[in-house]
């Protein structure tokens, strides 16, 4: 077994890039949550708000609602980076949607 230990051990500064790793990632997560909240507030689109009341409605805890409708929000910009193109607010709002069908 020691050497299994010895593939799984961190250094020191693999474990502290891992540790900024988790940081950065819930700080991006709480500013994408930020973001679907201020798009609820401002009823642009208004599907989020619609999915999030639809998402409390069907027994999802308000965080985790709005986790999911950050990722989604998350995955559409990664789109519109890779793409090049501008941000498709419909492609968006189709798939919040799409996040509060009752399978």
């Amino acid at each position: 077994m020691p050497a299994l230990n010895a593939l799984t051990a961190h250094t020191p500064t693999e474990t502290a890039v891992e540790g900024m790793d988790e940081i950065e990632d819930n700080f991006a997560l709480q500013k994408l949550i930020e973001a679907v909240e201020n798009q609820i507030a401002d009823g642009h689109p208004r599907e989020a708000g619609l999915v999030l009341m639809a998402l409390l409605g069907q027994g999802v805890d308000r965080q985790s609602a709005l986790t999911l409708m950050a990722e989604t929000l998350a995955e559409h910009i990664a789109i519109t980076f890779a793409s090049e193109k501008p941000f498709d607010v419909n492609a968006y709002a189709r798939a919040l949607l799409a996040l509060a069908q009752d399978d």
